[in-house]
């Protein structure tokens, strides 16, 4: 074993988080790079702040994925873990995006 393994172990263990948040945050990226001359309102206007909060979410969101996937077995287990925190995370954007669920749980108690 050579002086190093555990640190490229771990870094290996955030590696497809880190791609996959860097590659869907590009999507953004390019959209509010494009749309940077329209008018507030209409179009992709996301600042720091947005990339920060959804950079630490999807982030959050595929280390736990890696996390709890490498301990189960079944293939089926691991789908369902992945479409239980897509959901958590696209519930947890609609929310921070418009206060979607907000406004769901206002009209059904109303």
């Amino acid at each position: 074993m050579k002086f190093g393994d555990g640190v490229l172990m771990k870094m290996r263990f955030l590696l497809r988080p880190v791609i996959g948040t860097a590659l869907l945050l590009s999507i953004p990226l390019v959209m509010t790079l494009v749309d940077r001359d329209k008018a507030p309102g209409s179009g992709w206007h996301w600042g720091p702040l947005d990339f920060a909060v959804m950079g630490a979410l999807l982030l959050a969101a595929g280390t736990l994925y890696e996390f709890v996937s490498t301990r189960m077995r079944a293939p089926a287990h691991r789908a369902v873990l992945g479409l239980f925190i897509a959901g958590l995370v696209l519930a947890i954007w609609v929310e921070l995006a418009v206060g979607g669920i907000s406004q769901l749980v206002g009209w059904a108690t109303a």
